[in-house]
């Protein structure tokens, strides 16, 4: 499994993602995206092929990672990425909801999936260029539950992080209605040119 080394590292690649675009307190991503690996096959079965339990075991592996760091420290809320309703029915779930489940088993940290939706269902993001993925998710995201995230400091939890669009169209909703958040990113794997230092062998 092609496993990242960015544990308690300032400045690692997942971070370089959002520097002059988002703000944020730390960010990290558990494996690298890579074509042909276990890591692609886990992120292919947990979103296409019903294995919601995927997500809840991989996201309890990724919270388990970063328990002896600072990580978690003083984050409020774990907010997973929505799904368009339309797609969530179709999958039955959402996969970044399954991860959230899973750190909240080994962290306690609350999870909020009612505060912020997605209010577009915007195709996919596959295959898509940088700008044609900022473009995509342009003002997809709406809060609903404002009084929720007033004044916290919120983990943003999504399986694969490309070029952070997704990740900042949900941001930049959640700042319009509450200016006075914080963030953090965890993510499952980093796709792309971003990834580097990556660890081929089994974690202990």
């Amino acid at each position: 499994m092609p496993y990242t080394d960015y544990r308690g590292k300032a400045g690692n690649p997942v971070e370089r993602v959002f520097w002059g675009r988002l703000p944020i307190v730390k960010a990290n991503a558990y494996m690298k995206y890579v074509s042909g690996s276990d890591s692609r096959r886990a992120v292919l079965r947990l979103k296409y092929f019903d294995r919601p339990d995927v997500g809840n075991y991989l996201g309890a592996c990724m919270a388990t990672d970063l328990l002896d760091t600072d990580f978690f420290t003083d984050i409020d809320v774990i907010i997973p990425i929505p799904l368009a309703s339309k797609r969530q029915r179709k999958r039955g779930y959402n996969q970044s909801e399954e991860l959230a489940k899973g750190i909240h088993r080994i962290t306690s940290l609350p999870i909020d999936n009612k505060a912020v939706i997605r209010a577009v269902a915007n195709p996919t993001q596959t295959h898509l260029d940088a700008a044609a993925r900022r473009a995509n998710v342009k003002d997809i995201f709406a809060v609903k539950v404002a009084e929720n995230l007033r004044g916290k400091h919120i983990l943003l939890v999504d399986d694969v992080l490309t070029t952070g669009a997704t990740i900042i169209s949900c941001a930049q909703a959640i700042v319009k209605a509450c200016p006075d958040v914080r963030f953090s990113v965890l993510t499952l794997s980093l796709a792309g040119h971003h990834a580097s230092g990556v660890n081929l062998q089994k974690k202990k």
